[in-house]
């Protein structure tokens, strides 16, 4: 009888355990479930229409030197990542604003502001770049992709003022021909210069 008991207890004791971690079994599930929701309701994660991949440091430099970006600049970096041509540009003395969809991205490009010290002459804003008024700037910056290069020619056309720079990352602008083009370990640069506004 002793014997049976035992068991009994065991046995009772084992499907109380099983009944009370349930719920902390679907608890992942349910925070997976959460986060998706979330992300889904966040205005943002629709309108990514470029991945983040990282230009180089040699590439920025050498996409801030063909701009000739100097103080008295304004600089707008289009899907400015990390923030890293920002600060770059901000170095350089010129007012440097990056425009970031992702909210980690814009988080991460915030904090390398600060590490920088250049927080009084850079700024990252979370934005869809589509949306950007591109007028105060005197060098629009960017690595995004050709299709979304031709959806933003008009407004670089029609918004900046005639000598202002476009410099481009590895994809061009179409039937838009550059002024220069550069190569910096196999990568390309392109560099545009607003024309006058026909009368």
């Amino acid at each position: 009888m002793k014997l049976q008991l035992t068991r009994k207890t065991a046995l009772f004791l084992a499907f109380a355990m099983f009944v009370l971690l349930l719920p902390a079994t679907q608890t992942p599930q349910l925070a997976v479930s959460t986060k998706i929701a979330q992300a889904q309701d966040s205005p943002y994660e629709n309108k990514k229409i470029v991945p983040f991949v990282p230009t180089p440091q040699e590439v920025v430099d050498k996409m801030i030197e063909l701009a000739g970006v100097k103080k008295g600049d304004t600089v707008y970096d289009l899907g400015s990542g990390d923030g890293r041509i920002v600060v770059t540009a901000a170095k350089k003395g010129a007012r440097a604003v990056g425009f970031e969809i992702d909210g980690n991205l814009v988080k991460e490009s915030r904090e390398n502001i600060k590490k920088a010290g250049v927080q009084n002459l850079a700024e990252v804003r979370q934005q869809d770049i589509l949306t950007v008024d591109l007028s105060p700037a005197s060098v629009v910056t960017m690595y995004l992709l050709p299709d979304v290069n031709l959806r933003l020619r008009p407004n670089i056309l029609s918004q900046l003022k005639p000598g202002s720079r476009v410099v481009s990352h590895a994809f061009d602008m179409g039937d838009w021909k550059p002024d220069r083009t550069e190569r910096v370990n196999g990568r390309t640069i392109y560099l545009w210069t607003v024309p006058a506004k026909k009368s």
